[in-house]
Parts: structure tokens; C-alpha cells; sequence
């Protein structure tokens, strides 16, 4: 049963971003929640996958290709949507991310990462992650 009008796409869009929305909140939570462990260190890759499709959409050129993308799949329907609002609506999600990181304590897993390819092995900045424990 696929949507067969603008309002129905719009509904199920909608619906779908929502639905994102509480799930991320959810493994931020429990990721902030649970003792170290083998489901920790899960939900732990899934919010570093998280992370990384924010970092992506900050990033100017891929998130442009992101927005020209969304706007290639939904102009076969001859849905116009300007690429401001997708941009936007892009923007809610990151904004989203972060928020969720900061609320719920928990770092931002790329900063990690990007200092150890450094060679960052000085006390200079720090994160309160504490690895795969």
C-alpha cells in the first residue's frame, strides 16, 4: 500500500522522521543508562554510525548532495520540495543529534577517533568516554 498522494507522502515522511526521532532518543538513553557490556558496545556502534550521518550532513558538499538526492527521488513523483526546506529539515535532524549527545552525556565518538588518528596521546582534550570497557 503505497502513498498515493502528496499529503499521504507527506504524512508518511513525517511519520518516518518522528519514528527515527524517538528511536535515537532511545539508544542515547540507553546508551547513557546501561552498565558496560556486549549490548552497550552495540548500541554504542549504532550510535557511532549515528554520529558519523551527522558529521556527514555538516559537512557543506555532502549534505548539498544529500538535499539534491531527497529532491531526485521525490521529482519522479513530481513532488517539488525546495532544497531550503530540505536543508532545513536536515539541519532539525543534526541539531537533533547533538542535542541528544549533550542531554543524555554522551560524547561525540568521531572527536574521539579523529585526536587517536592524531596521535593525541597528551591530556590536552578530553572526552568522558571511556572506550569499549
Amino acid at each position: 500500500m503505497f502513498p498515493t498522494s502528496e499529503l499521504e507522502i507527506f504524512k508518511w515522511a513525517a511519520g518516518a522522521l518522528l519514528a527515527a526521532n524517538l528511536l535515537a532518543m532511545a539508544l542515547f538513553v540507553l546508551f547513557a543508562k546501561l552498565p558496560n557490556g556486549k549490548l552497550k558496545n552495540a548500541i554504542r556502534n549504532i550510535i557511532f554510525e549515528i554520529d558519523r550521518a551527522a558529521d556527514n550532513m555538516e559537512n557543506a558538499d555532502k549534505r548539498r548532495s544529500a538535499i539534491q538526492q531527497v529532491g531526485d527521488v521525490l521529482g519522479w513523483r513530481r513532488i517539488l520540495i525546495p532544497a531550503a526546506l530540505l536543508g532545513w529539515i536536515i539541519d532539525l535532524e543534526v541539531k537533533a543529534v547533538r542535542k541528544m549527545q549533550q542531554v543524555t552525556d554522551c560524547p561525540n565518538l568521531h572527536e574521539e577517533d579523529d585526536n587517536d588518528a592524531k596521535g593525541n596521546t597528551s591530556a590536552t582534550k578530553t572526552t568522558r568516554f571511556t572506550g569499549q570497557e
